[in-house]
């Protein structure tokens, strides 16, 4: 079995959908209930193993630098100001195990890691990508053919599964990327049309933080006591 001991966090974004909060704030250190959202995701995998984390930083990337330049366990890189993903990710190729666990700096679950990891080796490919039916954010209306509304449904599960981070790979990732890649682009149809990608499917919470909306309502639930992340 091959041990997995290093998270990779993609945290370069500009959160330009968010500028109420990251004029002066790279988004992964905007805060969830007095905490940033890197403190609430590297959570997420310490409490379910021992890992190392490697940030991949871009816009106003010091503020990262300097807020964790005492921690041991977490090392910071500047990838550039305007590197894709896949990019980030190629830079860093030399600091990275056989396999390694990716995610996004703004997104939060309460993802098993520990089936991520076991799937990613079970199958043993190149990569094992975490899925989940994506609730909509309005209601749904449903009426009959003469237009009589006869149901509402309060923000359903919609069909079909949207990728959300938390992603396992092996080092053979980098055949399919180079420093202007856009991991969710070539790379991942590619590993899929050689049938080198397997999906991990996520049944619990996931947010991500695209918005001052989802910004508001990850505080309103932590202040309530009811952070639905932190259950793993």
């Amino acid at each position: 079995m091959n041990e997995i001991k290093q998270v990779v966090i993609l945290a370069g974004g500009k959160g330009t959908r968010m500028r109420e909060m990251t004029e002066d704030l790279p988004k992964p250190m905007v805060p969830i209930g007095g905490k940033p959202v890197l403190d609430h995701l590297i959570n997420i995998f310490s409490k379910q193993g021992s890992f190392e984390f490697i940030i991949c930083t871009g816009y106003l990337g010091e503020k990262i630098s300097s807020y964790y330049e005492n921690n041991l366990n977490i090392k910071v890189v500047f990838t550039g100001d305007d590197t894709e993903t896949g990019g980030r990710l190629y830079k860093i190729k030399n600091m990275l195990n056989d396999n390694f666990l990716l995610t996004y700096g703004d997104g939060l679950a309460n993802v098993n890691i520990k089936k991520l990891i076991s799937l990613h080796n079970r199958h043993n490919r190149t990569g094992t990508v975490t899925v989940t039916n994506p609730v909509s954010r309005f209601g749904l209306i449903e009426f009959d053919g003469s237009l009589k509304v006869e149901k509402f449904i309060e923000k359903p599960k919609l069909d079909g599964f949207i990728n959300i981070g938390f992603m396992a790979f092996n080092s053979n990732i980098f055949n399919y990327l180079n420093e202007n890649s856009i991991l969710e682009s070539d790379p991942l149809k590619n590993l899929s049309s050689d049938e080198e990608l397997y999906a991990n499917i996520h049944e619990g919470y996931f947010e991500p933080m695209d918005t001052y909306r989802e910004y508001l309502n990850m505080n309103k639930l932590f202040q309530r006591g009811n952070a639905p992340w932190e259950d793993v």
